[in-house]
């Protein structure tokens, strides 16, 4: 069905189906004479809203023409158990004395916006270069996974990654080389961020954060030392990083902790605080080389 149009159900006060335009078959994939016995199936029950229940009472003969007429976005399901995203509304339909006879229900199919929304969603929270989480959509979601874990008891593992010598490699080596850098470190980083809730970001200009909720400490530790490793083995040319043999290299700090307190939202401060000053040590010491810290917290 096209953006913008609408199917019309009109549906009797007892849920029999008085008239289906050709759209509803195209929209829920039921067929017009065999609607009726499917009203029920539209709406998602268990996680139904106030309107989409609503809605279902309606479809199941036990709508209310006196009370709240659903009006909003909701997800319905097609024939074949899809979602199915519409803009439901509803109005009654009087007889000829005035009282109410049935209800006429809207519905606009609104997936192909909801899929530009999601586009639109994913765009603002990913670096353009690399197609990683950029550093607004990780640290809201270093502020989400650090609830959950203070809530769970659980380890929160955090990962940084800076690239050793990497402003004098871009005035070396010019800015085509230096994007073709990035975005190879963003590559092996997102190949070692393997896990659903595991995420991989970059965060400045030269450095790279990952995240890896329910990590214990050797889990950081090993996936620290085998990024460190993976990225000198890239071996992209950096003249500039001479000590390491002329390839580019990173510093990295990695982090694991288990946060035991309450009421202290802003306290994942102290990961991403904790995970710069292991990176700092690392790149004092000269870089190419993994610094980590294991900490419980208490208060």
């Amino acid at each position: 069905m096209k953006l913008g149009s609408d199917a019309v159900l009109v549906v009797s006060l007892d849920g029999s189906v008085l008239f289906a335009s050709p759209a509803t078959e195209e929209l829920f994939g039921w067929p017009v004479d065999l609607l009726s016995g499917h009203l029920g199936d539209l709406v998602h029950v268990e996680t139904a809203t106030r309107d989409a229940s609503a809605l279902h009472r309606i479809l199941s003969g036990n709508g209310d023409p006196f009370g709240q007429l659903p009006e909003a976005e909701m997800q319905l399901r097609s024939a074949t158990g899809s979602a199915v995203w519409a803009d439901v509304a509803t109005h009654i339909l009087e007889d000829a004395g005035g009282a109410a006879a049935a209800f006429v229900i809207f519905f606009k199919d609104i997936a192909r916006l909801r899929e530009l929304e999601g586009l639109l969603e994913a765009a603002s929270q990913s670096d353009p270069l690399t197609g990683l989480y950029n550093r607004n959509a990780f640290e809201d979601t270093l502020r989400r996974e650090w609830a959950l874990a203070l809530r769970e008891k659980t380890h929160t593992s955090l990962i940084r990654v800076t690239l050793d010598r990497f402003d004098a490699f871009v005035e070396n080596a010019g800015t085509q080389a230096a994007d073709d850098c990035l975005v190879k470190v963003a590559r092996t980083l997102r190949e070692t961020a393997r896990r659903p809730a595991d995420i991989a970001a970059r965060t400045a200009t030269s450095e790279f954060s990952l995240l890896l909720p329910r990590t214990h400490g050797m889990g950081a530790e090993t996936i620290s030392a085998y990024i460190q490793v993976a990225i000198e083995d890239l071996a992209i040319p950096n003249p500039v990083n001479a000590a390491a043999g002329g390839v580019m290299t990173a510093s990295v700090g990695a982090v694991c902790t288990v946060a035991e307190q309450n009421g202290i939202s802003e306290s994942h401060e102290f990961i991403l605080s904790a995970a710069e000053n292991c990176v700092f040590e690392a790149r004092q010491e000269g870089g190419n080389r993994v610094k980590t810290l294991v900490k419980t917290l208490t208060r």
